[in-house]
């Protein structure tokens, strides 16, 4: 009997675990937002891959507080209000604050942008 007992509690707590994983799972693949691009390349004031910058720009109204910071218009325009979120955003993620987005800002925001927290 208490054999079975145990077995029962095994496979419940086995059938709530795959249901918690999979709920996760799948918010978290819904939720992304950001789709416009996987490609990351070097990003500067007038940079003209438009999708990138859409990308960048939808990245950082993921991870600045609308509360403190003014969304971007995401229109694939890498303007002085694009710079000046990005100079944000590296000031708050402890990066080298120098306005180009390369592979480590890249990794921040693709961190920032995903996580329940804005970085600042």
């Amino acid at each position: 009997m208490l054999k079975r007992i145990i077995t029962g509690v095994a496979v419940l707590g086995l059938a709530l675990g795959g249901a918690v994983a999979t709920a996760s799972t799948a918010s978290a693949q819904t939720g992304t937002g950001c789709n416009y691009t996987g490609s990351e390349p070097t990003l500067s004031e007038w940079s003209s891959n438009a999708v990138a910058v859409q990308q960048l720009q939808c990245e950082l109204n993921r991870s600045l507080n609308p509360a403190s910071h003014t969304p971007l218009t995401v229109d694939g325009s890498f303007g002085p209000n694009t710079l000046n979120a990005v100079r944000t955003f590296q000031g708050c993620a402890g990066d080298g604050v120098d306005g180009s987005v390369g592979p480590q800002t890249w990794a921040s925001l693709d961190f920032w942008a995903y996580s329940p927290n804005y970085v600042c």
